[in-house]
């Protein structure tokens, strides 16, 4: 009997040694050389910095998909093609026509779009409105906060801060309703004719030094969104929607400076910095009708259709049972694209993940794990994750045979020896637990940080990069991450700041977790969150997707 159990420790060693050997052949394939050459080219400031959609990032989608062919990849789409064709609508708001007016009874104000306000706008329409100032605009009545209490808000133009609470004070619980978005579907659901929220004070101040502070206002960069049906995908807020209470009205959200705050609430501009101020301590700013005021806002538009490209391919198992299982390893391929004048390259952001991504698949193609690989850079995740929300919602394959989604999104900054695992331990500790086996196994010793796997940040990063819609349908899902600089989104973001001992490192961590991960007999468990336990679409409507567990 002793000598059966030599026998099989010897075997299961040997299956070990042979396992690891295989790993380390794909490893051998991952180098820096290789990294530095693809980034040269993807991160060269001559893709005037991927903006979606553009010529520049139709260019990109080629050079990907050309590789893929080259190295021997497989597409991944039925139809044999390594591109996924999304349908979008292009809108680009008229700076002319496009104005927000102040009435009261000593005459009115205009101002113009770009200039004084801002915000995502997918039609043309004007609203009137009295307006009304809710302070934060929140309610948590377990934390016995209520802005809108007692307030009929009804066909009315109401103003709020956008500010943050003290984290000592949001960790207490103020959770999916302290998210401004959250806060502006309550407001329009009182039957709101609109919500204009007022920009914070270093919002302000960049416009004071003569800044574009507004969104998707830098270079004319326009708003987009799905043609024909979204499939289960949540419309922006910032379009104009129909509100429960108004279903025939449509419902518009701007952003203002303190300009118009102030002509508005007719109080000077220093009493809307103490207001900030206020709120950033943890103080109830009071509300109040504001007497005799109308608001009229008129929003034109034109818009025209457009597409943009996921590029898929396969890694197809070496198990004959288990390659109907899927790994995705993903990295979003377009940036930001020209801003005030300035390219914004996104060296870091993203395409260090990009160019990963293309290291590890080919290594994936040297040693197969058991379970299939889908290689996925998205489009659109600058613009509200459009490709990996437009993937998962167009699956040729069940959802509930993926294990697991593996996202890298900026990969080359900060401390040479650290990471940020998001989300890694918040459906599956088996997840968590083959990163930190892997990571120690092949002495790549990284310095794993939690600080942003948590639902409750201030900065919600959890929800902000591509692994997020996959967890939507309880996918458990890890987004590597490097960390935020002074450069992100600005035109600093550069070839010549990237770590790239740092990048191969990061590189080697994905392709190894994914060869463990992708071997195991089974589907990841989803053992951390009791509402989530299985994958599929049931998981869209799971509360604790969208706000913390307590």
């Amino acid at each position: 009997m002793k000598q059966l159990f030599q026998s099989i420790s010897i075997i299961i060693l040997l299956f070990s040694i042979i396992s690891v050997s295989g790993q380390n052949k794909g490893l051998k394939t991952i180098t820096e050389k290789e990294l530095r050459y693809h980034m040269d080219f993807l991160g060269a400031s001559e893709f005037r910095g991927r903006e979606t959609p553009s010529t520049e990032l139709e260019i990109a989608t080629l050079y990907l998909g050309n590789w893929c062919k080259n190295v021997g990849l497989k597409p991944f789409l039925p139809n044999g093609s390594f591109y996924q064709s999304i349908p979008i609508s292009v809108t680009k708001v008229s700076t002319a026509n496009s104005r927000l007016r102040v009435i009261t009874e000593k005459g009115e104000e205009t101002y113009y779009y770009e200039e004084s306000f801002g915000g995502n706008f997918y039609t043309s329409g004007s609203c009137y409105g009295d307006a009304i100032f809710v302070g934060l605009g929140l309610v948590n009545k377990e934390k016995g906060w209520d802005d809108l209490k007692d307030l009929d808000l009804f066909g009315k133009v109401v103003i709020l801060l956008d500010e943050q609470l003290p984290d000592n004070q949001f960790a207490l619980g103020f959770t999916y309703s302290y998210r401004l978005e959250s806060r502006i579907r309550a407001i329009r659901d009182k039957g709101a004719a609109a919500v204009l929220s007022i920009v914070n004070m270093d919002r302000e101040k960049k416009k004071a030094e003569g800044q574009v502070i507004f969104a998707d206002i830098p270079s004319g960069r326009m708003p987009i969104q799905y043609d024909s049906q979204r499939r289960g995908i949540p419309a922006p807020l910032a379009k104009t929607t129909d509100s429960p209470l108004r279903p025939n009205l449509p419902f518009f959200q701007a952003e203002i400076s303190h300009d118009v705050a102030s002509a508005i609430l007719r109080v000077p501009k220093s009493e809307i910095a103490g207001m900030f101020e206020s709120v950033s301590k943890g103080v109830q700013v009071p509300c109040k009708v504001i007497p005799k005021t109308l608001v009229n806002l008129n929003i034109e538009v034109k818009t025209t259709p457009a597409t943009t490209r996921n590029v898929l391919a396969l890694v197809e198992g070496s198990d004959p049972v288990l390659k109907n299982e899927y790994i995705v390893i993903c990295a979003h391929h377009d940036h930001l694209g020209i801003s005030d004048g300035e390219i914004i390259a996104g060296a870091d952001d993203n395409a260090t993940g990009t160019v990963a991504l293309m290291e590890i698949a080919q290594a994936l193609l040297t040693e197969k794990p058991k379970q299939s690989v889908i290689i996925a850079w998205f489009t659109g995740e600058e613009r509200g994750y459009i490709g990996s929300h437009y993937f998962i919602n167009n699956l040729s394959i069940p959802v509930e045979k993926i294990n697991t989604c593996l996202n890298m999104d900026m990969l080359g900054r900060n401390n040479p020896d650290s990471l940020y695992l998001v989300g890694s331990d918040l459906l599956s500790t088996e997840l968590d637990a083959s990163i930190h086996k892997t990571n120690k196994q092949f002495g790549i010793n990284l310095g794993f940080n939690y600080k942003y796997s948590n639902l409750i940040h201030p900065q919600r990063v959890y929800f902000r990069s591509d692994q997020y819609p996959h967890i939507r349908f309880g996918i458990p899902s890890v987004w590597f991450f490097c960390g935020f600089t002074h450069d992100y989104h600005t035109p600093n973001d550069i070839l010549e700041f990237i770590d790239y001992k740092k990048m191969l490192k990061i590189t080697k961590l994905v392709y190894l977790t994914a060869m463990e991960v992708g071997s195991k007999p089974k589907l990841l468990k989803l053992d951390v969150n009791p509402e989530v336990t299985s994958r599929g679409k049931h998981n869209l409507q799971t509360k604790s997707l969208y706000e913390n567990v307590k």
